[in-house]
């Protein structure tokens, strides 16, 4: 009788406003009888909004991270969150840039956005994962207003479901 390897999943993002982290704090709950491993992207330097601001009209702009090289190969599924900034978020750029062994687990991308052409920044990101060989599978768009409001729960519940029916 052989054992089934628990699925391993990694939950990684970016957040600057603490909106993101959100939304992958709801994720890990709801996906909890996954093996799961959390990590946050933290930038080296501290930042002012208005540095962030000028660095984000920069495509593919990256900025040091304290993140090491990130090999993927122990993970069945990867969620990927991050905010939708003007062109570019530098810290996801350098933690994309630093992934290694990306073509065995699945992608599943999570956005927080205050609402105006994300579609283009997801179309790009997704884009860029392609062409380092990820398989990107589904992503979530999740508004400001609905995490102001509290009203993002039906949609991350959603997506988690999505992800299981994906991976089960």
């Amino acid at each position: 009788m052989s054992l089934k390897r628990q699925t391993r999943l990694l939950v990684t993002y970016f957040s600057y406003t603490g909106d993101t982290r959100l939304i992958a704090e709801a994720l890990a709950e709801r996906l909890r009888t996954y093996d799961i491993e959390t990590v946050k992207i933290v930038p080296t330097r501290k930042r002012s909004y208005l540095h962030w601001l000028a660095y984000s009209f920069v495509p593919n702009s990256e900025v040091d991270i304290a993140n090491a090289e990130m090999d993927l190969s122990k993970y069945d599924a990867v969620l990927l969150g991050y905010p939708k900034w003007t062109f570019s978020c530098p810290p996801l750029n350098r933690f994309i840039h630093n992934m290694r062994n990306v073509a065995k687990p699945r992608f599943y991308l999570f956005m927080s956005c205050g609402g105006f052409d994300e579609q283009r920044f997801l179309e790009n990101l997704t884009h860029k994962l392609i062409k380092k060989g990820c398989s990107v599978v589904e992503c979530l768009t999740v508004k400001r207003k609905q995490i102001q409001r509290e009203t993002y729960a039906e949609s991350v519940d959603l997506f988690a479901r999505r992800i299981r029916q994906d991976l089960d």
